[in-house]
This record gives C-alpha cells, structure tokens and sequence, in this order.
C-alpha cells in the first residue's frame, strides 16, 4: 500500500474501513495489484468484497448503480470514483459478453474464478496490506506470462471483450501469452459477435493511451481477430492483399509514432488510406463527431504534406493551421521514417510554425467583408472567395500595407462588374 498514490490509498482504506464496520472485509483487486507488482503506479482502483449491492447502498450516502445487475456499484470516495463489486460467480453467456446468471459469493477464492486472466486475479487488503493470490497471477508475471484462469476457451467463449483485452494486457504490460491462452484465442473469434462497435473503440482507446498500441494491433492480426472486430476494415485490407499484408504495410508506420498516441492517431495510421473509406471504418466503430473529425483533419495534414516543400507560403500556413497539424505531420513523419524517407521537409515545417506563432498563422487582415460590401457587391458567394484571395495576396507577401490590398479589390470587383457582375468562382476569375 505504501506505494499506492496518497488518493487511491485514501479513497481504498475508507471504503474497507466503512465495509469493515459491517464484518466484511475488501480488497483491492485488479489492475492496481497487478500494476504495484509489476513497479507500476496504478491509475485507479477498483475493489471487491462479501457484501452485496443492498448493502452498499445502505452503507454510504452516494452511490452510482453502475453495473448493479451484476453486482457493482461506484462509490464516490475523496473526489474518485471506485467500482465495488461483490464477490460473484457467473453461467451461460448466450450472448458472449454477458452472464446469464449471476450467484454471489464469500470467498476471494470463489470470486478469482471468474476472472479474465490470472495477473488480473491479484487481491490486496488495504488495511492490513495481505495478499492473495488463488490463482498464481504473481508468478505469471514474474515469468512475464498472460495465462487465462482455468480453462481460457470457456473465459474467451464466455466473454468475447477478452480476446480484445488479451491484446492489450500482452502489450501494454509486456507480458507474452502463453501457447493454450493463444490457441483458445485462435480457436474463439466467433465470440466477438457479443461486443459491441462501442466497446471494440473503448480497447482501442485504451491501448493507443499507452506505449505497446502498434503491438496489441499485430497480436489481433496474427489471431485473425482484428477483421472480426472490426468487420469493416476488411474490404480495404482485402485490396492490399489481405490483413496480414495490409498491416505488413503500416506496422513500421507505428514503431515511428508517438509511445501513446491516442485514438485518433492511432486510428489515422491504422486506416491510412483512401480519405472517405477509411472514415467509413471510423463510423463503423460508432464515434463521437469530435472524433471522427479529428481523425479525417489528421488524414488531410497527411495527403497534403508531399505538395507543401516549395508551395506558395500561404499554401503552408494554412496548411499549419490545422487542429491536427501535429498529429497529422507526426503520421507523415512516422510513414517516412518506416519507409526510409527523409523528413527534414517535415521538420522545417515545425519549426516554421513554431516560430510564426498564432499571430503569424493567422495575421489580422488587411480588408475584410465590410470593405468588400462597400463594392457595392451582393452577399454571397464572391464574399469568400474574395476575401480568401485577399488573405493569400496578404500571406504571399503581394500585399503588404492596407492601401495596396483595397487597391486590389478595387480593381478585382472592376473586373467582375465589366463582365455583367458575374460572381467569380474561384481566385482565378479575380486576378
């Protein structure tokens, strides 16, 4: 427990301490213990004990019926949110993700049953520091091995989200299946029809929020599990000659990124590719619109990157304005790198923005629409093709004072007033 953060640590001993005033005891149990054996500094905790949902409730004055139906509730304690769930036992997963039947139970023995994988079945008192460990979780780690607990075809068949996380457990911690967990994961993709687009992109989050995402993506791969998750990569990865060869082809890509470069980036190298169809794939994992659009923002910094060394200066500053400019240029780079290109266009491109600063992307203008409305020109289209054309005379350096862009637009609404008014349609009808 001394090495447990000072607000995981407080938040544990209150709860068992509450949970232990009706003789019960908790356990931390989980990540956090896994985590603290492995040296890591655990993120948050969840713990586990006799008492039932009822009398949780009953014990503290604010709870969060999270998961009640299968015995967890939250508990806000010191400003964090803890999973308490009762010890359980759990039958017939006819729908491959959920237990069809949940018994609770008053043993930590009974309860490490049931979990996913052993290193994962690590129980700690945080009163009194014990341990336990039923189900040989510590010596799997210490031989840095991913083992189910018990029969690892029953707890994939039970649970198809568990062949997602035997990826990312294997690469996040660094631990190696061992050969009966690999060939029940083999032998279980069809369990994945029970996890949902939601929770295929909540994996994916989590192991592109830290180092070893490109790994947990090759695991899925070499399993033949990444096209049953996501079904709708495989019509693109069939073009290329099939998953194997289309991962082939971007695994370098993500030996170059950023240790933890989130979803969207990771997201972007996965499906690096034709613009429209790879955010079908991203649609398909059902995202919210801040995520989707960041991803397609980071596919745009990528496609236009080859064009940018030599082209016009505003041509690149708008190109630096991107939202995603620093993701997008880091999957550019990431490509390069594993391709054996050279980058120092890209890294000239950074530094360039980093010395413009938000002033120099996006400097006040030198007219703007209420000079274009004194023309005399109607509202509408010409209003913006007008002023994006001011605005790349003004960042070419064409203009550089006030007067000499209103000089301009005087002579550009000339021009479109002797051709009957017409309203220009692009920067070439203005001149």
């Amino acid at each position: 427990m001394q090495d447990l953060s000072g607000p995981l640590a407080r938040a544990a001993r209150s709860i068992a301490e509450r949970i232990g005033g009706i003789g019960r005891r908790a356990w931390i149990v989980g990540g956090a213990p896994r985590d603290l054996a492995l040296g890591r500094v655990p993120v948050d905790v969840d713990m586990t004990s006799a008492a039932t949902p009822e009398e949780i409730e009953a014990l503290f004055a604010r709870t969060i019926p999270v998961g009640r139906a299968f015995g967890t509730v939250i508990v806000p304690a010191d400003g964090l949110a803890v999973q308490v769930t009762t010890f359980r036992s759990e039958s017939g997963y006819s729908d491959a993700r959920h237990p069809d039947a949940v018994a609770y139970g008053t043993t930590v023995e009974g309860d490490s049953a049931r979990r996913d994988f052993t290193c994962n079945a690590l129980y700690l008192d945080p009163l009194d520091d014990a341990f336990e460990d039923p189900q040989g979780g510590l010596a799997d780690l210490e031989a840095r091995r991913l083992r189910c607990v018990g029969d690892p075809l029953a707890r994939f068949r039970e649970d198809g989200l568990r062949l997602l996380r035997l990826a990312r457990f294997a690469a996040a911690v660094g631990l190696e299946p061992d050969p009966p967990t690999l060939a029940a994961a083999r032998a279980s993709a069809d369990a994945l029809r029970g996890v949902s687009p939601e929770r295929v992109r909540e994996e994916l989050e989590a192991a592109f929020a830290k180092p070893g995402g490109g790994r947990a993506l090759a695991i899925l791969v070499d399993l033949g599990l990444l096209e049953r998750a996501v079904p709708t990569l495989a019509p693109l990865a069939a073009e290329e000659g099939g998953l194997q060869a289309y991962w082939n082809a971007r695994a370098g890509t993500f030996e170059h990124l950023p240790p933890a470069p989130g979803l969207a980036l990771g997201l972007a190298a996965l499906l690096d590719g034709p613009g429209e169809r790879a955010l079908e794939v991203v649609r398909s994992l059902r995202p919210s619109r801040e995520l989707l659009t960041e991803v397609a923002e980071i596919l745009e910094v990528v496609r236009a990157a080859p064009a940018i060394e030599g082209a016009a200066r505003s041509a690149r500053v708008r190109w630096m304005r991107s939202r995603a400019f620093e993701a997008g240029v880091a999957l550019a780079r990431a490509r390069r790198l594993a391709a054996g290109e050279r980058v120092a266009d890209l890294d000239e491109a950074i530094e360039e923005r980093a010395r413009l600063g938000a002033d120099g992307l996006r400097p006040a203008p030198l007219v703007t629409a209420d000079d274009v409305a004194r023309l005399g020109l109607p509202p509408g289209p010409a209003f913006g093709v007008l002023l994006r054309e001011a605005e790349t005379r003004q960042l070419d350096g064409r203009d550089g004072t006030r007067e000499e862009a209103l000089a301009w637009l005087a002579e550009a609404a000339r021009t479109a007033a002797q051709d009957g008014g017409k309203t220009p349609r692009s920067a070439k009808e203005i001149g």
